[in-house]
């Protein structure tokens, strides 16, 4: 059982009274609410791997705890290539450094899309699972070394054109998110959702042990349920 899934769960790593979604990404019962911001992601495209993700959600969400997370549309399902902005965050390492702080986001979104136009981004990147954290968020890395080289370096030209470096580029862990947490649990509660999430993975991995996922697409969004893309990047040399 990992503490730090505990921790995060219980509350514990954070001084707030609910989890940050709430009231920013949804309400306390869980109805999206409006969120834009721009992004580059790798949808998850219909197959066994989308197929595979579904099936886990729909545990979850039978789960007896499930009342105590929103579930995102399957439709929905990405895994995050490299964080744009969001209109309602422009702090110090979330805003591009070229772009006035208080630029209108149409414009951010059509200055990103002059700056990385023709980079060579992944294709058809291939992952696999290796956590489910929380009961809500499918952790990743690249099917080999050499993928996972692929989807850092992508990340590292996309900071070079935006002007975004965040604190955590470094660390930032891929992932597929299902839900979202509304509300802290208790500490059995943790335990029986990180138990389940355990049996979850185990199923998901064998069902789908490599997750071949969609092109790099730079995508808009008003909230959290829909991604839509702007545009699909040019391929990479071969």
């Amino acid at each position: 059982m990992s503490l730090i899934e505990m921790d995060y769960l219980t509350g514990a790593l954070t001084v707030g009274p609910q989890p940050e979604a709430v009231g920013q990404k949804f309400d306390p019962m869980g109805q999206v609410l409006p969120y834009g911001g721009n992004t580059f992601v790798c949808h998850i495209p219909p197959g066994p791997a989308h197929q595979a993700l579904t099936a886990a959600q729909t545990r979850l969400r039978e789960g007896r705890l499930a009342g105590a997370f929103t579930f995102l549309p399957p439709s929905s399902f990405h895994m995050t290539l490299f964080e744009g902005v969001c209109d309602a965050q422009r702090g110090d390492d979330t805003w591009p450094r070229a772009i006035a702080p208080d630029a209108a986001l149409p414009e951010v979104t059509a200055r990103f899309l002059a700056a990385t136009a023709g980079l060579p981004l992944p294709q058809r990147p291939q992952v696999r699972a290796t956590g489910l954290f929380g009961g809500f968020s499918v952790s990743l890395t690249g099917a080999t070394p050499a993928e996972e080289g692929g989807l850092r370096a992508a990340r590292a030209v996309l900071s070079d054109a935006t002007a975004i470096r965040r604190a955590d580029f470094a660390s930032y862990d891929f992932h597929i998110t299902l839900a979202y947490p509304l509300r802290w649990l208790t500490v059995e509660e943790s335990r029986a959702v990180i138990a389940l999430s355990a049996a979850v993975l185990a199923d998901l991995v064998a069902a789908a042990p490599v997750i071949t996922l969609g092109p790099a697409e730079f995508c808009t969004f008003r909230d959290m349920h829909a991604f839509d893309p702007v545009r699909t990047p040019a391929p990479a040399a071969q």
